[in-house]
C-alpha cells in the first residue's frame, strides 16, 4: 500500500493505493528457486483423494460456489475461476514461499469477479447491451486491483517473515516460546 496525492476531482487529497505491478517488491531468485524445491520434494498431501467426501456434491474448488448454475455458460466460467485461482495461488506460493489465508482470500475475490466480468462480457456480446459491459468491465477492473493487492500483501508478509528470526515463520514466536525468558 502507499500514499499518493489524489488526481482529478480528489486533488491534494491523500489517497491509500495498492501498489502498481511496476512498484511491487522483487522477488529474488535464489528464494523463487528454493521455494519451488521444498514444495516439489513435500509433494501434494491429498493426492489419493478423499473417499469419505466422494459421494458428496463438492463445492466450487473451495470458492464457496455451487457447482450447479442456470446458465451453462456461468457453469464453465466458474470452473475457469476455480482453475485461475489456484494457479495464482500456486505462483505467489513460488514467489514468496507462503500465502496466507488474507492473499488467498484476495485471489479467491479476484478469480471470482473474473469470472463474472468474462460471463457478461459474452451476454454483452449477445444483447449489445452497454451497461452490462460497463459491469463487465467495472468486475476486470476489480479483479485487477485484487490480485494487486494479493500480491503486494504477500510480499509484505515474505518481508515480514524474512526479517524475523532469520527467515523463520512470524507464528513461531507464538507456538514455541524462547526458552530462558520468564
Amino acid at each position: 500500500m502507499a500514499t499518493r496525492t489524489g488526481h482529478g476531482k480528489g486533488a491534494g487529497v491523500p489517497r491509500v493505493e495498492v501498489l502498481p505491478c511496476d512498484e511491487l517488491p522483487t522477488p529474488n531468485a535464489r528464494e523463487t528457486a528454493a521455494n519451488l524445491a521444498s514444495r516439489r520434494a513435500r509433494g501434494r498431501p491429498f493426492e489419493r483423494g478423499n473417499r469419505a467426501a466422494a459421494g458428496r456434491r463438492p463445492k466450487l474448488a473451495l470458492l464457496g460456489v455451487g457447482v450447479d448454475a442456470v446458465d451453462p455458460r456461468y457453469a464453465l466460467a466458474l470452473r475457469r475461476a476455480a482453475r485461475y485461482r489456484k494457479r495464482r495461488c500456486s505462483e505467489l506460493a513460488a514467489l514468496y514461499g507462503y500465502v496466507s489465508a488474507g492473499a488467498a482470500s484476495m485471489i479467491a475475490s479476484a478469480s471470482l469477479a473474473l469470472c463474472a466480468s468474462r460471463y457478461l462480457y459474452e451476454v454483452a456480446a449477445e444483447t449489445g447491451d452497454a451497461d452490462t459491459l460497463k459491469r463487465a468491465s467495472a468486475l476486470g477492473n476489480d479483479a485487477r486491483q485484487n490480485e494487486l493487492a494479493a500480491f503486494e500483501l504477500a510480499a509484505r508478509e515474505a518481508k515480514a517473515r524474512g526479517a524475523h528470526q532469520g527467515g523463520g515463520d512470524l507464528l513461531d514466536t507464538f507456538r514455541d516460546p524462547p526458552k530462558g525468558d520468564a
